[in-house]
């Protein structure tokens, strides 16, 4: 299966990208809809923390019929921690989408991205979803990816084709996020389209477990954010018969092909990186105790900061490890960094740390650990902490 960076048109759903004056720069396309021509199946995650957003709120709550006609999508404002008045400008928005489409406000959701506490014009926003519906087209994933940017550099994109029930399928997603990158889940929204016939509830299992190996296995400052979104719809206009388990578990893995993808770039666009590093543990005792080692390694700012300055710094690595209260033991762990075993028996070996020093400075390299202790392992995308991380989030809200 391959999958493409890149856009691609899905059977059943149109997209659009406006500027709608939502942002400081008034030229920033930053409002975007995707919108399915007849009612879509649908499923979604969102983020786990105790501080959620409107728009968090009310996707939940509509999402649990199952089907949505469109999404709505704004950066440049969050609408979090924002009071009733946050709840009510979600729903104003979700109606000024469904009057323009002729479709229920219950079957419309509410994605925002941007400053905390800050509300948005509600009146840029529905001229803006006048001009966004008169836009909508089949060929505009890019622009919507673009509407939804905040910190990011570059739109994120990624699309594949697989045959399911007889029927060519498209999958194809967007997504946006650069920091506040963390599960569960990264801080970021994004979202997957189809033309499979799927349920819902088919749905919702891929969902899941797509997101367990991509979007809740990133990280870029360990920081979770209260607008995380992450959704799949699914228009059924491939018209393919009713999968069997063998192709229910072939879609789950392009839809977890396509969401990876999108994970890989967030964190290759993370806040000030010029690194991407591949944090994978094994050896362990089980699942669990690989993905608590991973990410306390992958979160570690000293850990991070040593990428950064090209440093294979065996202390800091091994430190972490240890600090995340999973037990092994420190004179067994093997440590690489790509092909260059830098720690073994308890021991740093000085004599290959050049070597490793050298394969840091690629933009991409891997670091793996093994705690000699089982067969289980995880794998973390990371990236390093640099000067511009500091500079960009000093000068976020100023």
């Amino acid at each position: 299966m391959e999958v493409r960076a890149e856009p691609r048109a899905v059977a059943g759903f149109r997209f659009a990208g406006v500027a709608a004056g939502l942002k400081r720069e008034p030229a920033r396309k930053d409002l975007g809809l995707i919108v399915a021509d007849t009612p879509a199946a649908a499923a979604g995650i969102f983020t786990t923390n105790q501080v959620k957003a409107a728009p968090v709120t009310l996707a939940r709550q509509r999402l649990r019929a199952g089907r949505l006609r469109a999404v709505a999508a704004n950066s440049g404002s969050a609408n979090c921690f924002t009071g009733k008045a946050g709840m009510k400008l979600a729903q104003y928005s979700c109606a000024a989408v469904a009057a323009e489409l002729g479709c229920e406000e219950e079957a419309v959701v509410p994605c925002s991205t941007g400053v905390i506490g800050h509300l948005y014009d509600l009146e840029k926003y529905r001229a803006g979803v006048r001009e966004a519906c008169a836009a909508l087209s089949p060929q505009a994933m890019a622009d919507f990816a673009m509407a939804i940017m905040t910190t990011d550099t570059i739109p994120k994109l990624a699309s594949t084709t697989i045959r399911i029930g007889g029927a060519p399928v498209a999958i194809a997603g967007a997504a946006k996020g650069a920091g506040m990158i963390a599960p569960n889940m990264a801080t970021m929204l994004a979202f997957i389209v189809t033309d499979a016939a799927i349920p819902a509830a088919a749905l919702r299992r891929a969902l899941r477990d797509a997101a367990a190996r991509s979007f809740n296995a990133i990280t870029v400052d360990g920081d979770m954010s209260t607008n995380d979104t992450l959704l799949l719809l699914a228009s059924g206009a491939a018209a393919n018969r009713s999968p069997d388990a063998r192709e229910l578990a072939a879609f789950g893995d392009a839809v977890g092909a396509v969401a990876h993808s999108l994970a890989r770039q967030l964190v290759y666009d993370g806040e000030g990186a010029s690194k991407f590093v591949t944090v994978e543990v094994r050896g362990a005792r089980s699942p669990s105790d690989a993905a608590r080692v991973a990410r306390q390694i992958a979160n570690s700012p000293l850990v991070k900061t040593a990428f950064f300055g090209n440093d294979p710094n065996v202390g800091r690595i091994t430190a972490a490890a240890g600090a995340c209260g999973v037990r092994f033991d420190p004179e067994r762990l093997e440590l690489w960094v790509d092909k260059v075993r830098i720690a073994a028996r308890g021991m740093i070996l000085t004599e290959a740390l050049s070597q490793a020093a050298q394969a840091m400075r690629q933009r991409e390299f891997s670091v793996r650990l093994d705690l000699k202790q089982g067969s289980a392992r995880f794998s973390m995308m990371t990236c390093d902490l640099s000067y511009d991380y500091v500079r960009i989030n000093a000068e976020y809200t100023t």
